[in-house]
């Protein structure tokens, strides 16, 4: 039998992933320049402020994340399942890299289970992949002019730290605050002067880690080097 919190996890998880799709759809039909798949590349992200809610690894991580990877993997260009061929789903997973999202779920499943009592690592990681990664793409894309490294550019760069840096923030401080009703997800405990120097870390590494990353691979490598990063530093 699932407990409550797990049956509302479930709920939270699918209702907030149809709504970013929804949304994301709703973009593409009136702006269809606009780079809807980093819109739910970021979106998708605040998955992590939802995480307290479970109960249970396995049923986060098993039936929370990783149905995704499935969906997602039989959308990817090479699929045989060519009658989900044209769906929105289907061009969204199409656009860029063509494994990158399956990539992100499949980061989105590791995370859940090795790091289910340690949330706020794992948020980071994923607050890394999503908030840094997509809006450096966004910011990159949009106004990046002058490259730093192969077509990586300055403006992109930046984004990718800015955004690391920021959601890195505002994941241990939502966690933080948590600890004082939920001792159990085993945060630790930070002064603001400690969570500044973290979020800073963890900015610099992921723009260099996305920076020399494969694109393709870049939704493995980053969330979870920066996972191994926030552990090695004691987090």
């Amino acid at each position: 039998m699932f407990s409550p919190g797990d049956v509302a996890g479930l709920v939270l998880v699918y209702a907030y992933v149809g709504l970013v799709v929804s949304l994301a759809a709703w973009v593409k039909k009136r702006r269809p320049e606009f780079d809807y798949r980093k819109l739910i590349h970021i979106m998708v992200g605040n998955i992590v402020f939802l995480w307290w809610v479970f109960d249970d690894r396995w049923v986060m991580g098993l039936l929370a994340a990783l149905p995704f990877v499935g969906l997602l993997l039989i959308m990817t260009p090479a699929s045989p399942f060519k009658r989900l061929s044209g769906s929105f789903l289907d061009e969204a997973a199409g656009q860029g890299h063509g494994y990158g999202l399956v990539y992100y779920a499949i980061s989105w499943t590791i995370l859940a289970l090795l790091l289910f009592d340690n949330r706020m690592v794992g948020g980071i990681a994923i607050a890394a992949m999503s908030f840094g990664d997509g809006l450096g793409g966004l910011l990159g894309k949009r106004y990046g002019r002058k490259r730093l490294y192969r077509k990586k550019t300055y403006v992109g760069t930046a984004g990718v730290f800015l955004g690391t840096a920021l959601s890195a923030l505002a994941v241990m401080a939502f966690y933080t605050l948590l600890s004082g009703y939920l001792p159990q997800l085993g945060v630790a405990s930070l002064t603001p002067l400690m969570a500044a120097a973290t979020a800073i870390t963890a900015g610099a590494f992921v723009a260099v880690v996305e920076l020399f990353s494969p694109g393709e691979y870049d939704n493995l490598i980053v969330p979870l080097s920066t996972a191994a990063l926030m552990l090695l530093i004691g987090l």
